[in-house]
């Protein structure tokens, strides 16, 4: 609540820009705040979604008046899954990491994990080289004919000294940090450059902590830290934390930022390291409907037991209400879409027999009918089958 009323000692603010301010707060939690200061007689809703502190109202700055939002991502790209962590940088950000790479002359740049970035460096004539992990969008990548694209876990990275800059943008998470730091690492020559994404300090209660510990790390493996930039990254919402935010009640747009810290890799010595990983991300399968991305989760075994295709227990609809990984409720899903639909079955080799058949353009109702008769189902439960074939349909036209 501190940084809201900090946010609104000066100015009042839409609550687009409150979020915008906030740190990394998300926004369900910022709306709370509001309303916890409003319920204490300290601030107060104004027409247009404006808020004010009630020890001085003042009017809108001119740089929110002024201030415009690009949210839309023109890439083409298969859509951000929330199992892959994936938000994409805004057009902006594209810019000025651009023009980053430019002022430090960097003739070759590694980037790690923002497949959007080493888009726009090449459709600039930039020389760059992607890794990323993400099969979707590598093979869309090489379909398009770009090339310098390597498809890896950055968990199991073995290029060596290759370039002078690397981009890294890393889920939010400790482990990833570690495993793009290393990477970062092994990719660079002597006195190169990483760039790299860091949560703002209020993303979660564990940040501010998180945020020390990157800095440890990078400087046990040989990064000494040059510059920080706060809130320089600007982000698109992808469709799953979109959908996420609209079941909340909250349709605010584009609104997260990271911080951007710049290190130089000197030339001490560090000892090996090799960064440990869950291989549970194997078991997920994927298939794309139009640009909406289906994962299943399935270990490749046939089951016998009566099919069913529900919600979460303890969720409200279809629509997961979390993009956290902290969910206690993400651990239950076995199917997941782009979108955040997010459900459980007890026959996931029956879902992934669906979307494949429907990957090769069978309709859904021909579909449950062949399940139907292979798979000794009752009609009953196929009409939950097709009534979630039929809603990835129609969600791909649009």
């Amino acid at each position: 609540m501190s940084r809201v009323s900090e946010i609104l000692k000066n100015n009042s603010a839409t609550f687009q820009a409150v979020v915008r301010q906030a740190e990394g707060a998300y926004p369900t939690d910022v709306r709370a705040a509001l309303h916890t200061l409003a319920d204490q007689n300290l601030v107060s809703k104004g027409s247009g979604d404006v808020w004010s502190l009630h020890s001085g109202p003042s009017p809108l700055s001119a740089a929110e008046k002024n201030e415009t939002h690009i949210c839309s991502d023109s890439s083409d790209l298969p859509e951000p899954h929330p199992l892959d962590f994936d938000w994409r940088f805004a057009r902006q950000t594209l810019e000025l990491l651009h023009q980053k790479l430019n002022t430090m002359d960097c003739s070759n740049a590694g980037i790690l994990g923002a497949p959007t970035l080493f888009k726009f460096l090449r459709d600039h004539s930039k020389t760059a080289h992607l890794f990323d992990r993400n099969t979707q969008i590598v093979n869309y990548l090489s379909r398009e004919g770009y090339a310098d694209v390597t498809c890896c876990d950055l968990f199991r990275f073995s290029a060596r000294h290759q370039f002078h800059c690397v981009v890294a943008d890393p889920p939010w998470y400790l482990d990833y940090y570690r495993a793009f730091i290393e990477a970062a690492r092994r990719a660079l020559r002597p006195q190169g450059r990483l760039l790299l994404s860091v949560l703002p300090r209020l993303t979660r209660p564990s940040a501010d902590q998180d945020r020390s510990e990157i800095l440890r790390f990078a400087s046990d493996r040989g990064f000494d830290l040059v510059d920080k930039e706060p809130a320089s990254l600007r982000y698109l919402s992808p469709p799953f934390e979109t959908e996420a935010l609209k079941s909340e009640g909250l349709n605010i747009g584009a609104w997260r930022s990271g911080d951007l810290y710049t290190f130089a890799l000197s030339e001490r010595d560090v000892p090996e390291y090799r960064v440990d990983k869950s291989e549970e991300d194997q078991l997920w399968h994927t298939w794309t409907v139009g640009r909406t991305v289906v994962k299943v989760k399935w270990d490749g075994s046939h089951g016998e037991e009566k099919f069913d295709l529900h919600n979460l227990a303890g969720a409200t609809g279809i629509r997961f209400r979390s993009v956290s990984r902290r969910s206690p409720l993400r651990s239950r899903i076995n199917v997941w879409t782009s979108r955040n639909i997010a459900l459980r079955t007890s026959r996931p080799d029956v879902v992934c027999a669906a979307l494949q058949l429907l990957s090769e353009g069978h309709r859904s109702q021909d579909i449950t009918i062949a399940l139907l008769k292979a798979e000794k189902l009752q009609a009953v439960d196929v009409e939950q089958l097709e009534h979630f074939l039929d809603t990835l349909i129609n969600e791909s036209a649009n």
